[in-house]
């Protein structure tokens, strides 16, 4: 037995090897830098010798991990050592902090939102890092990380269950897992089968008899009520005040009013330009400025020094940043100290923008405001890819200016946003 131990040992080879009280070791061969551990508890470890230093394999798994798979890893881990390869360099690089640092980097790289991917940071530190910042990646398990994301959900809390966050995670961790097994430092990527341990988001609003649209008020009394409580609220920071003014007037998706900057808006044009790559669409967005805009933005500046922040709603925190989206979202939320939680949210006044248009689409039309134009000034895209491919505008900015100074007018009837 010692003999083919020490030559070219077999899987049956290493099923008969003994269990003792001490841990040993036995030569696998072929390479002849290939050996196994045995441990008193039963593990039976691959594991190279290279220059007096044990480089550890996998574990041997009958039908899984086998002395043919500890070769061909033997092998090619022997050939990257002999062409430089650095084993303290090679350890760090797959700790999961830096794996996911290369993700991040080339999510810049691609020219994402810089807002988007501060988020998918903040998010990822907050839930992983503290367990498995420093940890290699070939000592993160399945269940390790389901164990986490088991304490993310909530399923007892209908309206706040969680799963959208927990679902995003599951692919960043994917994502990042996937640049190890790219290089071949792991042999598979087991992540993305986390989603399949929870519930989709629709599936659980739909199990719960939950609407799966954001919500958004649509009655007049309501958005009239709720106006007058933004008005009465005099806690609320006066520039998140402003900043949800905005919100509320333009119908823009709330990213695009926190990061609103000064030299993208002309107010004595009436014209707000975003670019191309600040838009979810991709496409330049031209926002028509009613007079209340106007005026909210022209309050606005009195209070701003633009050679210390370009932004229109600076962060007290950060000279170079702007205020969050969930500044405005909580403001929103907890209006004059009022829980509208679950009622409302930023984004969904872009619901109450459309359906405000919708249910008086008559009058629209004698003012020559067309579906078209309201579609343009959500900025939403065309989901015909022909149609998307050769038009270049749904609506003229005088078409725009019109429908935005009625929709401002409507709201001041329901309830004037200015005293």
């Amino acid at each position: 037995m010692s003999r083919a131990s020490n030559a070219n040992l077999q899987d049956k080879d290493i099923r008969k090897l003994q269990i003792l009280d001490k841990r040993y070791s036995r030569v696998v061969g072929n390479p002849k830098e290939l050996y196994i551990f045995v441990y008193p508890s039963g593990v039976k470890t691959f594991y190279i010798k290279h220059k007096k230093t044990s480089i550890k394999l996998h574990n041997f798994r009958e039908g899984i991990y086998s002395v043919a798979e500890a070769r061909c890893d033997a092998i090619d881990l022997l050939h990257r050592l002999i062409n430089g390869l650095d084993l303290k360099e090679n350890k760090d690089k797959y700790l999961f902090k830096h794996l996911f640092e290369r993700y991040i980097a080339q999510k810049r790289k691609k020219g994402l939102q810089e807002s988007y991917i501060t988020k998918v940071e903040l998010t990822v530190k907050k839930y992983i890092y503290p367990k498995f910042a420093n940890t290699d990646v070939k000592n993160i398990s399945y269940t390790n990380l389901l164990e986490i994301l088991n304490a993310i959900f909530r399923p007892n809390e209908i309206q706040s269950s969680r799963l959208e966050t927990l679902h995003r995670l599951i692919n960043h961790i994917s994502n990042t897992f996937e640049l190890a097994l790219k290089d071949r430092y792991i042999e598979y990527n087991p992540i993305s089968s986390l989603h399949n341990e929870f519930p989709t988001v629709n599936k659980f609003k739909i199990m719960h008899q939950l609407d799966t649209r954001l919500p958004a008020l649509t009655d007049d009394n309501k958005i009239k009520e709720f106006i007058q409580e933004l008005k009465a609220d005099s806690k609320m920071a006066l520039q998140t005040k402003r900043a949800v003014y905005i919100q509320i007037l333009s119908a823009n998706r709330p990213i695009n009013t926190v990061s609103a900057k000064w030299r993208d808006i002309d107010l004595e044009k009436g014209i707000w330009t975003i670019s191309a790559k600040e838009m979810k669409t991709s496409v330049e967005h031209i926002i028509a400025l009613s007079s209340q805009m106007i005026k909210v933005f022209k309050e606005q500046r009195l209070f701003c020094d633009e050679t210390l922040s370009p932004y229109v709603f600076p962060s007290l925190e950060s000279k170079s940043g702007h205020i969050c989206v969930e500044t405005i979202s909580k403001a929103i939320r907890y209006v004059n100290n009022k829980n509208y939680s679950g009622l409302i949210t930023s984004h969904g006044f872009r619901a109450t923008f459309r359906t405000i248009c919708s249910k008086n689409k008559a009058e629209l039309l004698k003012l020559g405001i067309t579906d078209e134009v309201i579609e343009s000034v959500l900025a939403h895209k065309e989901s015909n890819k022909v149609k998307y491919a050769y038009e270049r505008e749904k609506a003229t900015i005088e078409q725009k200016a019109k429908l935005m100074q009625w929709y401002g007018d409507y709201l001041d009837r329901l309830e004037s946003l200015f005293d």
